[in-house]
């Protein structure tokens, strides 16, 4: 059973936070052996009560439990759903029945999107983009955020507190020790859970990114508590968490930040990046390596993190099948999905009988719009084969072009 908080983190205004340990692949797709939370919100008021948001369908059961800490049912009078995907609206259909009187307000598309919840549809209102709900005292205003990440995600802002719940924007991974970002926790290691969450997530819609935090602006949005439904919540400073969410939209780089990935079946092109490594180290390069060999795999979910605020990035691959080695060739794809163009580029490839990888990648890179400022591809099988001259030239002349301004 999964371990639960319900905590009120301003005046009669709740956080129910479940920790899901069990997730280990994020939407089937992300390495996230740090666990996930989902966070939903409740507020109290004199009129009764309105929930934002759910839990996964497998905690629905405990959901239940925590309502049960702070109102009955008859209390419940409005359901926000502020995004459909199923680990927020999981445990709709339950809560609609426990609570049989709640009307549910979402995105006019939600509605359409709620085959699986019946009872939720009967009882289904769409609000409009900018729409106000004043409800118990409080003002509550319905802001259409799309593709952050699918097209009917919404936000609630709530001006007299000062509260923006916005579901998956602003979310990170881990369960971390406390609710906010300035509870126990590294404010460096709060923004990595943040920006990893960015990537993967969100990464594809960077350009929607933007356009809904100028959207947030031209409102006058100006949170003083971000609460988002996954990981921590952001009231340190929430202004600058903002503008770093907008630094990560536009692959941002961070000085002197280099990402090494290679692949390397034999020793050759490991053998190669130690050099290079050592190299841009000594030439004040904070480099990043991520391997590919008989011994290790690393996580693309952290590659992605490191990829989107890199300066620049060299990628070493052999030549396999008369392709690209695949694991190389897949996260490629990935850079170019959810990363923003414009990284400078260094590729490195290595063959046997037939040369293709390098520019193979090259192609790719390119039709993303980064710039590739080296493509060697070098024949040679193992790393015995290579004179420590011919190593030294190699990482020489992609020091060089990476050290170009």
């Amino acid at each position: 059973m999964a371990t639960y908080r319900v905590e009120e983190i301003d005046h009669d205004f709740y956080v129910l936070r479940v920790n899901d340990r069990y997730t280990k692949y994020f939407e089937a797709l992300w390495e996230i052996p740090e666990g996930i939370t989902y966070n939903a919100y409740l507020l109290k008021t004199e009129d009764g009560a309105v929930l934002f948001d759910g839990w996964k369908k497998p905690f629905a059961g405990q959901f239940i439990d925590a309502l049960e800490t702070l109102i009955s049912p008859d209390e419940l009078k409005y359901i926000v759903v502020n995004h459909m995907e199923p680990d927020h609206s999981g445990s709709l259909e339950d809560v609609v029945r426990w609570s049989p009187g709640a009307r549910v307000l979402g995105h006019p598309m939600a509605g359409k999107m709620m085959k699986a919840y019946p009872r939720a549809k009967e009882r289904f209102q769409p609000v409009r983009d900018g729409e106000v709900l004043e409800f118990g005292g409080e003002r509550m205003q319905f802001i259409h955020t799309p593709w952050l990440h699918w097209p009917e995600t919404m936000m609630t802002w709530l001006p007299g507190r000062g509260i923006l719940v916005t579901c998956d924007a602003f979310g990170g991974y881990g369960i971390p020790y406390g609710l906010f970002d300035d509870e126990c926790i590294k404010w460096q290691d709060a923004l990595r859970s943040m920006q990893k969450y960015v990537v993967t997530v969100i990464g594809h819609y960077s350009q929607w990114i933007t356009r809904n935090l100028e959207k947030l602006n031209k409102l006058g949005v100006e949170p003083k508590m971000i609460a988002p439904a996954h990981g921590l919540i952001w009231r340190r400073d929430p202004r600058k968490v903002v503008e770093i969410y907008g630094s990560i939209a536009k692959g941002k780089a961070v000085k002197d930040k280099v990402l090494i990935i290679y692949a390397s079946m034999y020793g050759t092109l490991e053998y190669l990046v130690r050099r290079l490594t050592c190299k841009l180290s000594r030439n004040g390069k904070n480099t990043v390596v991520y391997s590919y060999t008989d011994t290790t795999r690393p996580y693309i979910s952290e590659i992605l993190t490191d990829a989107v605020d890199s300066e620049a990035i060299i990628i070493a691959a052999p030549t396999y099948e008369a392709s690209v080695f695949p694991q190389i060739d897949h996260l490629v794809d990935e850079i170019c999905w959810k990363v923003p163009g414009g990284k400078r580029i260094a590729i490195l490839a290595t063959y046997g009988w037939g040369g293709v990888a390098g520019k193979k990648i090259r192609e790719k890179l390119e039709s993303c719009k980064n710039h590739v400022v080296e493509v060697i591809e070098y024949n040679t099988i193992g790393p015995q084969a290579i004179t420590t001259e011919e190593a030294e030239k190699l990482a020489d002349e992609i020091t060089g072009k990476i050290l170009e301004d």
